[in-house]
């Protein structure tokens, strides 16, 4: 089942660590995250931004794990983990909260929402946990403030829902 806003949370994502000195090896992905970055003004960086947008989807053309941890490890090699799956949640959160405090970088995590009526798998950016999970805009380039905030306990629900799937980078 494919998400709208996948292209968008991924290219978030490549963006926020491109920012964080963690640049991708696909040397395209990298430029396009430099016209972002210096981009004179709001129309400009829109459009370079759309543009990275395009590229990541070209990675990503469904929002099956699978393919956004192959598309994930072209980019950042064997520096992509998926190591949050504890079984109790206390420890799971401990460590999350460890790796946040170590990175400063966020995460992507697949949950269950509801969207449109329907209730389906998506892709978030997970940008810090604490007793609140505040998840990114998932297109920071536009002017619609979608950042979201879950109660820890109802993420780890709808993140649970879908297995747990995730990925970040170290």
């Amino acid at each position: 089942m494919y998400d709208d806003l996948l292209p968008y949370t991924i290219a978030t994502w490549v963006f926020t660590l491109h920012v964080a000195s963690v640049p991708a090896a696909d040397a395209q992905i990298r430029e396009l995250c430099l016209a972002v970055r210096g981009a004179a003004d709001a129309a400009a960086g829109n459009a370079a931004a759309e543009s990275l947008v395009a590229a990541v989807q070209r990675l990503v053309p469904d929002g099956e794990p699978e393919t956004v941890i192959a598309a994930a490890r072209g980019l950042y090699g064997d520096r992509v983990r998926s190591g949050f799956d504890e079984p109790d949640r206390d420890t799971r959160t401990a460590r999350i909260r460890r790796y946040q405090f170590a990175t400063q970088l966020p995460w992507l995590a697949r949950i269950w929402e509801r969207n449109g009526g329907r209730v389906r798998p998506a892709w978030v950016l997970v940008e810090r946990v604490t007793q609140e999970v505040a998840v990114a805009d998932p297109n920071p380039w536009n002017t619609i403030d979608e950042a979201r905030r879950y109660p820890l306990a109802d993420f780890q629900v709808l993140w649970e829902l879908d297995g747990l799937t995730h990925l970040h980078v170290d």
